[in-house]
């Protein structure tokens, strides 16, 4: 095991490309979906209204979560920033 270890040290350290997290990688992409999807569903707000059949239609639900998910990406998008510039303060130290 201890040689499994150091081989995994020298292939990351010899590496040309860094190392990608994936989570934070799917994460950035959340970010962007919230983000863009909230947006949108905004920019395109006069086409989900319309007359309704009893019932909460699928379009009101939408349009009215649509602020949350823009904050959630924003929140998010804030978070990642501040963990990357956590990172780079640790490599730089």
């Amino acid at each position: 095991m201890p040689e499994d270890n150091e081989q995994a040290a020298r292939n990351t350290e010899g590496g040309s490309t860094p190392a990608i997290n994936p989570f934070i990688a799917a994460l950035w992409l959340l970010t962007v979906i919230l983000i863009g999807g909230g947006a949108w569903i905004f920019a395109n707000a006069d086409t989900f209204v319309g007359p309704g059949s009893g019932g909460m239609p699928a379009q009101f639900l939408v349009f009215t979560f649509a602020p949350y998910a823009v904050f959630a990406g924003i929140a998010a998008l804030i978070s990642l920033l501040l963990w990357h510039a956590l990172q780079w303060q640790r490599k730089r130290a």
